[in-house]
Parts: structure tokens; C-alpha cells; sequence
């Protein structure tokens, strides 16, 4: 989705969208009001925040890698 980013760039991203999600996980667990666990929370959070680390990097187009014929000049 985010087009081609380098290693760090996307292991930060990931990284930060396992955070957010498994902290809204945390947040909704710890909720008296809502029916959750503590523990489901956080593992729907993080589930959540691997699926959302997936979609934010991954490609979703798929190129078509094709070989390049290349003329040699003589010299």
C-alpha cells in the first residue's frame, strides 16, 4: 500500500502498528464495562496488529518480472 520502503522503514511501521493495536487490545480488556479479558484483548490486539502490519507492507500488485535482452557491442 505504501509503495517500496526500505527494511527499517517497514519494521518501524509494522512495529508501530502492532503497538497501537495491541495497546487499543489492552485498553478494551481493561474496560470493566466491556465484556473482554484482559488476555483476549491483547491477543485480538495483537492479531489485529499483524494483520494491519500486513496490509500497510505489503504489495498487493503483482509486477511481472520479465527478462531483459541486452545487446552486446562489439569493440
Amino acid at each position: 500500500m505504501l509503495g517500496p520502503l526500505p527494511t527499517l522503514h517497514r519494521f518501524v511501521l509494522v512495529l508501530a502498528a502492532l503497538v497501537v493495536c495491541v495497546g487499543i487490545g489492552f485498553w478494551f480488556g481493561a474496560m470493566p464495562t466491556m465484556p473482554f479479558t484482559l488476555r483476549l484483548g491483547l491477543i485480538a490486539g495483537a492479531a489485529a496488529g499483524v494483520m494491519a502490519g500486513f496490509v500497510l507492507v505489503h504489495d498487493f500488485h503483482h509486477r511481472q518480472v520479465g527478462t531483459t535482452r541486452v545487446r552486446r557491442r562489439a569493440h
